[in-house]
């Protein structure tokens, strides 16, 4: 496995865990903010399908992560919209900045999923190179 791809598979576990607290955050405070507990279930459930699919290398879900992961960035979006009522306050701050960056590395992740390297290892072609020939 790259190094890139165990560094996404950590970066993904980081994530989920935060929009389990926040889910939880929602759960206690009894909030009737449907869309953004939406966003988090959706966000936990995307990364987590991601993530099973890059370790158990589900060659037939990669272009089904790639549309999911798609529409997990749509509603990241949506939750970043509905959060910027709060901006003023501190924890809207940063739960807005939060929404930004995790938008921000959903797309880049999509990216990713198209990038040379990690094709080539998903689809079982790929060769460790050493950088150090010339």
């Amino acid at each position: 496995m790259p190094k890139s791809t165990k560094i996404v598979v950590l970066i993904n576990t980081g994530i989920m865990l935060i929009a389990l607290w926040f889910l939880y955050r929602l759960y206690i405070q009894s909030s009737s903010e449907v869309l953004i507990a939406l966003a988090h279930w959706t966000l936990l459930g995307g990364l987590l399908v991601s993530n099973l699919t890059i370790l158990f290398k589900a060659r037939s879900l990669w272009k089904f992560m790639r549309a999911m992961l798609y529409v997990v960035a749509l509603l990241q979006a949506l939750n970043l919209m509905i959060i910027a009522k709060d901006f003023l306050s501190l924890s809207g701050f940063l739960t807005m900045l939060y929404s930004l960056l995790v938008l921000l590395y959903v797309i880049g992740f999509r990216g990713y999923l198209n990038s040379h390297v990690f094709f080539e290892w998903f689809m079982g072609k790929y060769i460790k190179q050493n950088f150090e020939e010339e």
